[in-house]
């Protein structure tokens, strides 16, 4: 078929027709609205009134591209570089994890229960900012820093600071192996999104999520899933101030080893939480 004769509705067709052994079609209609958005600017309403609208030849081709990697698996939103997140729209690269709704509840709590407007918060593994960005947002008299291993990856972060003219303080630092930074100011809040997915959990994951993004910020060892929060209650302890909150995004099988883990590193008031869909999947513990 010759570019000059695909409209709008030729190219939804296509997507659905070409993706329909791979996909649910609610989720396809969820990434074609994404890839219309995000090149077109259509929004979902706009694309039915213009459906019969010859598109360019360069956008003709940019679908043609993007439905080839949708197809082999690769993530809707590393296509088109976006990703929404609590109200923001954030560039994304393969070096960075693609923010989840799931992630969004974590910070609603935080917000909700911030101990007042000016306090000092540090997100520990800002992969794309998502949590740090969020939170300064909606708390703009907060002072916020934001720390990662990779320099890739703040720099993506850094990026969306920029653009979304948000003051943030980005550090590189190791969770694992390195001490805080030196004149790291003590901070009211620390949260953390950090690896937590086994590594035997990848051959049962999608192949969109295991394939493509970054496993760094994904999987741990087998055999201690729970490296990150070991060290990260450490830095929290030493980095909080007395009464200093500590907010975690937990893999829903460790919940209850995670309070034990925090109870024995002298955090109290442990209270877990579930998502949206009644998965153990947030922690908060207090700085004793």
């Amino acid at each position: 078929m010759a570019y000059e004769s695909l409209t709008i509705q030729t190219i939804r067709e296509n997507i659905k027709k070409e993706l329909r052994e791979q996909y649910p079609d609610r989720e396809i209609d969820a990434m074609t609205d994404i890839l219309f958005q995000a090149r077109l600017h259509l929004q979902k309403y706009e694309v039915g009134l213009k459906r019969n609208e010859i598109l360019a030849q360069k956008d003709q081709q940019w679908f043609d591209r993007a439905i080839m990697n949708l197809k082999a698996g690769y993530p809707v939103q590393y296509i088109t570089g976006q990703a929404e997140f609590y109200g923001l729209v954030l560039d994304v690269t393969p070096d960075v994890l693609i923010p989840r709704p799931e992630t969004e509840e974590l910070v609603r709590w935080i917000i909700d229960e911030i101990p007042h407007p000016r306090s000092v918060i540090m997100d520990i593994g800002t992969g794309s900012g998502c949590i740090a960005l969020a939170l300064k947002k909606h708390i703009p008299g907060s002072y916020i820093m934001a720390t990662d291993v990779d320099a890739a990856v703040l720099e993506v972060a850094s990026m969306n600071a920029r653009k979304l003219a948000l003051d943030l303080q980005f550090f590189r630092h190791d969770i694992l192996e390195e001490n805080p930074p030196a004149g790291l100011p003590r901070a009211d809040i620390i949260v953390s999104n950090p690896p937590y997915v086994p590594a035997e959990e990848k051959t049962t994951m999608a192949t969109h999520v295991a394939a493509h993004e970054p496993p760094a910020a994904l999987f741990v060892p087998d055999d201690n899933p729970l490296l990150f929060y070991l060290s990260i209650a450490g830095f929290a302890r030493q980095q909080s101030k007395e009464g200093g909150q500590l907010y975690l995004e937990i893999h829903e099988k460790y919940g209850p080893e995670i309070i034990d883990l925090l109870q024995a590193e002298g955090f109290s008031g442990l209270e877990l939480r579930q998502d949206i869909n009644g998965k153990d999947r947030m922690i908060k513990a207090i700085r004793s």
